[in-house]
Formats: structure tokens, C-alpha cells, sequence
């Protein structure tokens, strides 16, 4: 049964070299259309009648453009493989989390790709074993915080954390304020499906996340 692929990548010499691989060495895994950037628009996309069932998604413009990627494939109806250009425990996880079923590194090799085309074609998940080692349990959006709250963070849940007490008087703000900046965090993450119920779980979370050290 042929297996029709869409590759996504900033850089077309990868989508010629995935395709030229796949021809030699996985002939029922077809690249029938690649894309250089995804125009993140509502409408439907070309390639959805085109019979493609699994799209690649390598190198974008900005790392950021990732998961509104993710999202945007996913909504055409596509099971996705992230083709990572570097190892990134939080992208691996933000792309899980917003549902994509596949995440390679380049640098395993086009073999390991096909592994991951061939799972998410069934359905089913494929993260590569040294991604899967430095993957986080995260939101696919990264939580955002202002540098009131960064510092805020630091304080009180960073490598030389104080009490509330203690960050309310290196702040000149009130331990009730230091609560609400806290409980504000909190639901920010729950909104993004994280629960995070206790001082542990939130600064594990805010560290997976860069905010904390």
C-alpha cells in the first residue's frame, strides 16, 4: 500500500533528498508534494486532494512558527512527523503535546525517518530514543511570564530559593501579592492542560521551561 507524503522544510535540498532516499529505499512512501513554509492560513490546502496522509515537517523560518505548523497540518487532515534540526526536550514535547505523532533529529538519518512515517501512517507514535531520553511533559505553547513574574520565579522556586516572606521583601511587595503572582502562573499552565498542584510540580515545570534555573 502506497503511503503519500507531504514535506514541509524551509530548505528545498532536504525535500529532494528525503524523496530521493524514500525512491530508493522505501518505494511505497511517496513525496507527492513539498512545501518551503506553510502559509498558515483557514483555507484548505492544495495537497489535501492529492490523497496525502502524512505530512514531514523539517525546518521553518522561525522556530517559533513550529506548532501553529503542527496545528495547521494536523487541522488538513495530516498525521505529522517533526523532523527536528537539533535535539530539543521542550520542542519535543510542546510538538506531542499539540499531536504530532512522529519527532526525529536530521542527524539520525533518513532510516529513523522512514520508521517515524511509517508509525504515524499506522497512526502510532514514534520519538527517537535520544529525543525521547531529554523529552518534557509540556504545554504546546510555551507559558509566557512577564519579568515581574520571571524574577518572581527565580526567587522563590530557582537555585537559591527564599520563602514567600523572603521574595516578598526582595521585591518591597506583600507576601499576599507574591501568592497571586503565583496562583496567576498556576492557572496560566492549567489553562494550557498542565495541573501543577504543588510547589515541586510547578518548579519542575517552570524549570522544563527555561524560566527558572
Amino acid at each position: 500500500m502506497v503511503t503519500r507524503l507531504v514535506v514541509v522544510d524551509h530548505h528545498q535540498l532536504m525535500i529532494d533528498t528525503l524523496d530521493a532516499w524514500l525512491r530508493c529505499n522505501a518505494p511505497d512512501l511517496v513525496v507527492a508534494s513539498g512545501l518551503n513554509a506553510i502559509p498558515l492560513r483557514p483555507e484548505k490546502p492544495d495537497f489535501c486532494d492529492q490523497s496525502i496522509s502524512v505530512a514531514v515537517l523539517g525546518t521553518l523560518d522561525h522556530h517559533a512558527e513550529l506548532i501553529p505548523a503542527v496545528h495547521w497540518l494536523i487541522d488538513a487532515g495530516l498525521r505529522v512527523v517533526v523532523l527536528a534540526t537539533a535535539l530539543d526536550g521542550w520542542e519535543a514535547g510542546a510538538a506531542r503535546a499539540a499531536g504530532a505523532l512522529g519527532y526525529v533529529p536530521k542527524s539520525a538519518g533518513p532510516a529513523h525517518t522512514e520508521t517515524a512515517i511509517r508509525a504515524a501512517a499506522d497512526g502510532q507514535p514514534y520519538v527517537h530514543p535520544d529525543a525521547a531520553a531529554i523529552m518534557v511533559d509540556t504545554a504546546p505553547v510555551r507559558i509566557k511570564l512577564s519579568l515581574r513574574e520571571q524574577r518572581l520565579a527565580e526567587l522563590y522556586l530557582g537555585s537559591e530559593a527564599l520563602s514567600v516572606r523572603g521574595v516578598a521583601d526582595a521585591m518591597g511587595i506583600s507576601e499576599q501579592t507574591v501568592k497571586a503572582h503565583l496562583h496567576r502562573i498556576r492557572q496560566r499552565y492549567a489553562a494550557a492542560g498542565i495541573k501543577l498542584g504543588n510547589v515541586i510540580s510547578l518548579r519542575k515545570q517552570l524549570n522544563a521551561d527555561g524560566w527558572v534555573s
